[in-house]
């Protein structure tokens, strides 16, 4: 029957170099990998000091943090990387694991390293290389449980030290904003299961200035398993500041707008009261570029052929009378202020560039409808819903259901009658509207899906479905058309927020 192999014979195997120091840290043991590893005959180093051969410019930090562990302080353990002396007089990088006694209830301080020389210059090399960039670089392992890399620059965005992040890998997340910071986890669970992320979030440095990054983050896999996760972070708090710049400059020309219109309208109302059915003034009609048929056939008014007609331009019947024409202002008047106020949502949705975030569905959809009823007792609403239907998503998702149903109140040509019925699946919450308006124009439904580009001869005014798109798109969703007999199918398609991913 074999022996079995003692202890000893079991350590000379491994190819990590293991020794144990006592407390004046002099070598007391040296197993065999000592020879492979540093080239020395382990029987030569032992009574020596350990330290002697850490690099001069590692000397120090390295005999301070054993100081420390042999004074009781810390966890028991500390995991170092410096530079060592071969025989040959050479330099190579190690990583050693440092034990004291109460951590192996052996007699000194046990310390396992191995040499990391090819992985520490790899990433000096790709240091150097990213020194130039004001972009934070980094790298994972796959479960965020030790850092791996991250550039220097990481401390002028995120106002977090490299040396904070080795000890805790997760602490960049105390910088996060905390109204983002479900989403960055959530992305950074996506990136663990193996699919590419992009996100913008906010985070707060020690300076108290809130700013903004974008984080394109990749997998690493090897034979199919995330072995690391890597990426970057941009500072784009300039951008930022551009887009709300772009929203107080629509902010004025909305409220030039909108004071405008108000005198239209008002001028339309005072034209109604003024005219009387005994009474009717007629005007010219416009066309569609606003001129009016005078205009249009390019003659100062005086001029009128032997048909009673300016050239080819519409004849004295195509005029219309005071009221009719103050009503179409006043239409056309209100039609503008609320495409203005519309505009004014979609600007905030996208200038704001919130994250998304739990959101409790039952009370959104039930309370939308709530408010059509009111404003339309005539039509016919109703809504089905599980009471434990939570989604994420952006916070205006309420907008997005709201001009959905809005719309179909608007457009029917009879009494509306809108359904909102939500479901979801394994990873999807799943919000369908149906009315019975006229189909929506293919061509609006094509652009809304990025199928189509707008140009001057093919573009849609569909300011509410943009809006509601744009909710379902920035909450890593999409909207969906669909049409039956009697009407429309639109469904706001966001993740649950149970799904991991």
């Amino acid at each position: 029957m074999a022996r079995a192999p003692d202890a000893e014979s079991l350590l000379d195997l491994t190819r990590e170099k293991l020794v144990v120091l006592d407390e004046a840290g002099e070598y007391t043991y040296l197993n065999a990998a000592t020879r492979g590893v540093l080239g020395f005959d382990p029987e030569t180093l032992i009574g020596t000091d350990a330290f002697a051969l850490v690099h001069p410019e590692d000397e120090k930090r390295i005999r301070a943090a054993f100081r420390e562990l042999a004074e009781g302080r810390g966890d028991g353990t500390e995991t170092l990387e410096y530079r060592y002396e071969t025989a040959a007089g050479d330099w190579l990088w190690l990583r050693s694991r440092i034990y004291a006694p109460s951590e192996t209830d052996i007699d000194g301080y046990v310390v396992s390293s191995r040499d990391v020389t090819e992985e520490v210059e790899s990433i000096r090399r790709l240091e150097t290389i990213v020194s130039t960039s004001t972009d934070v670089l980094w790298m994972f392992d796959a479960e965020w449980s030790e850092l791996l890399f991250v550039s220097d620059t990481v401390e002028d965005v995120f106002g977090i030290s490299r040396a904070t992040l080795e000890r805790d890998p997760r602490a960049f997340l105390n910088r996060v904003y905390p109204a983002d910071r479900p989403n960055v986890e959530r992305k950074m669970r996506q990136l663990s299961d193996g699919h590419s992320t992009t996100i913008e979030y906010r985070v707060e440095p020690d300076d108290g200035e809130i700013r903004w990054v974008r984080v394109p983050g990749e997998p690493v896999q090897e034979d199919g398993e995330v072995v690391a996760v890597a990426g970057f972070a941009r500072d784009i708090t300039d951008e930022y500041r551009q887009k709300r710049q772009l929203e107080v400059m629509d902010n004025l020309l909305r409220h030039t707008i909108r004071n405008d219109m108000n005198v239209v309208i008002g001028t339309a109302e005072r034209i109604l009261e003024a005219t009387t059915t005994e009474e009717t003034t007629k005007i010219p009609v416009m066309d569609e570029t606003g001129r009016s048929d005078v205009e249009s056939n390019g003659t100062d008014g005086d001029e009128t052929d032997r048909n009673g007609t300016n050239g080819d331009g519409p004849t004295v019947s195509d005029e219309v009378d005071v009221e009719a024409a103050a009503r179409t202002v006043r239409r056309v008047a209100d039609d503008l202020l609320d495409t203005a106020e519309k505009q004014r949502d979609v600007i905030e949705l996208l200038s704001r560039g919130g994250s998304p975030q739990p959101v409790d569905i039952e009370p959104v959809v039930r309370e939308v409808i709530a408010e059509m009823r009111a404003e339309r007792p005539a039509g016919e609403f109703s809504v089905s819903c599980p009471s434990d239907v939570t989604a994420f998503a952006l916070p205006e998702l309420d907008y997005a259901v709201a001009e959905l149903v809005r719309n179909a109140a608007e457009h029917t040509d009879t009494t509306p009658v809108v359904e909102v019925d939500v479901g979801r699946t394994d990873t999807d919450v799943r919000i369908t509207v149906r009315d019975n308006c006229p189909p929506i124009p293919i061509e609006e439904r094509r652009i809304i899906a990025d199928r189509w580009e707008m140009d001057d001869l093919r573009h849609t005014v569909g300011m509410g479905l943009w809006l509601a798109y744009w909710v379902a798109e920035r909450s890593d969703g999409d909207l969906a058309f669909d049409t039956v007999g009697d009407g429309n199918v639109v469904t706001i398609i966001v993740p649950r927020e149970d799904c991991p991913g």
